[in-house]
């Protein structure tokens, strides 16, 4: 199975979902899209949404124009229904973990995100976790979460922890 992403990267025919379109989401679906990949952003905020798919960038880093060209494509389009995750190869979590008052972070944004992963997971799909959290997060709240589908990782699906940044 991981020759066949491997094969549909080198084609540029992998189909990659960005869950959370902040300053690292949106801006990750640009490079992707840039890159001849067809790409999906989903985002909860339908205002960011309905933005986005009118070519306004609301991040610094993205203009208008890059973002409007890339629509104009088809390699990039903006949803706030997960069930376009039927449809993608690849899926990078960047939704955002603001700090607690303890300091720690808050990963409700992750468990809501990985639920909505898991109603739509399939085999073959690689799920790379971005969001900022603590060590262990991946191993001990995603991978249970996605395997509680029946899926096994390394087998049927294939997960990641990829550090945020910009």
């Amino acid at each position: 199975m991981d020759r066949s992403l491997r094969e549909k990267i080198s084609a540029r025919s992998l189909r990659v979902g960005v869950v959370g379109l902040g300053y690292v989401g949106l801006p990750l679906a640009t490079t992707f899209a840039e890159a001849g990949f067809q790409v999906t952003g989903i985002d909860i905020d339908q205002q960011k949404v309905d933005q986005a798919n009118r070519g306004e960038s609301y991040i610094p880093d993205i203009s208008s124009g890059t973002l409007q060209a890339l629509i104009d494509t088809k390699r990039l389009h903006f949803t706030n229904d997960y069930a376009a995750l039927d449809d993608v190869d690849a899926i990078s979590i960047c939704v955002p973990t603001p700090l607690r008052k303890t300091r720690d972070p808050d990963i409700s944004y992750i468990i809501s995100a990985i639920q909505q992963v898991r109603a739509h997971l399939h085999p073959g799909q690689l799920i790379v976790l971005e969001s900022t959290t603590y060590p262990g997060t991946t191993d001990e709240v995603v991978l249970p979460e996605l395997e509680s589908t029946g899926l096994k990782v390394g087998v049927d699906f294939f997960l990641a922890f990829s550090p945020e940044r910009i």
